[in-house]
């Protein structure tokens, strides 16, 4: 994997169904050099899954972030355990036997079970629970019925073809387009991949960085994205969690993320501390069950 490779796997993490083409010209590549790099990375398992869901903002749900030391003495046991709740998104297993639960709720009344479930088969004495801050969008309208099927068509094959698309759900290819393009634009759908790193030739961290008071979060964020765009796969604050943010990472060794971390130490925040991914599981939950429902 090169830094090529980076910015495929985080274009198609935010879009994807971006295609060939367009992630071409972000690249400043030829399509058929896109073309072989997917399909390499495909065989070589980073990306798993091609997924489509509704998004939070269409459920009014929330996304929520479990993370802390565990004294479990099997973590892969844990996850498989807690990725039987219907809640959890993935668990990520880090360094120093540190967990990451990300999990999905259809509202804040569940948060006080979901969180005392996860901290107990986790075995996590004080985890640490976020809320992942969202903009606030209005949603136009709800899904249809007609949105729901083509969601469901593309949850696990998101990138499948607007012609085979239409020829499952019975509509034509026109209307297919129309109802994709409205979800897109309206984010009531998310289109991305499940991904697992290659840890011989990647590394994915995840950055805890305390901001000082006083720091605006939102321009915060704004200015790291912009400056290390390259080396910023995701950026989250937390609406319950004042003056804190993490940033993931996906760099190519362990000497440029190293690297990385100086640059940020650089930038005069509180404090800084890493976590290095070992492993990370997807689940299929709640969200993904609903298609089948609809």
């Amino acid at each position: 994997m090169d830094e090529i490779d980076l910015t495929i796997i985080k274009k198609l993490f935010g879009n994807s169904r971006l295609t060939y083409r367009e992630l071409a010209n972000m690249v400043e590549l030829g399509v058929s050099a896109i073309h072989k790099r997917i399909r390499k990375l495909e065989d070589d398992g980073v990306i798993n899954a091609y997924t489509a869901r509704p998004s939070i903002f269409a459920l009014k749900s929330l996304w929520i972030m479990i993370f802390g030391t565990s004294k479990a003495k099997s973590l892969e046991f844990v996850s498989k355990e807690l990725g039987q709740n219907e809640n959890v998104e993935f668990v990520a297993i880090a360094g120093g036997k540190f967990l990451y639960i990300s999990g999905f709720l259809r509202n804040i009344s569940e948060l006080q079970d979901y969180s005392s479930f996860v901290s107990k088969v986790a075995q996590i004495e004080n985890p640490t629970v976020g809320i992942i801050n969202v903009p606030y969008i209005t949603i136009p309208e709800p899904l249809t019925t007609i949105d729901y099927n083509i969601i469901r068509i593309l949850n696990r094959d998101a990138r499948k073809s607007i012609t085979d698309i239409a020829d499952d759900v019975g509509l034509s290819a026109k209307t297919v387009r129309k109802r994709l393009n409205h979800m897109i634009e309206n984010n009531l759908a998310l289109f991305s991949i499940e991904y697992s790193p290659l840890y011989d030739s990647s590394f994915i961290t995840v950055f805890h960085i305390s901001l000082k008071e006083g720091t605006d979060i939102s321009t915060t964020i704004k200015y790291l994205e912009k400056k290390y765009y390259q080396n910023i796969a995701h950026c989250y604050s937390y609406s319950n969690i004042p003056n804190f943010i993490t940033i993931t990472s996906w760099s190519k060794t362990a000497q440029s993320s190293r690297m990385f971390q100086k640059e940020l130490q650089s930038e005069g925040f509180k404090d800084i501390v890493p976590h290095v991914f070992l492993a990370l599981n997807w689940y299929s939950c709640w969200v993904d069950q609903l298609l089948r429902t609809k």
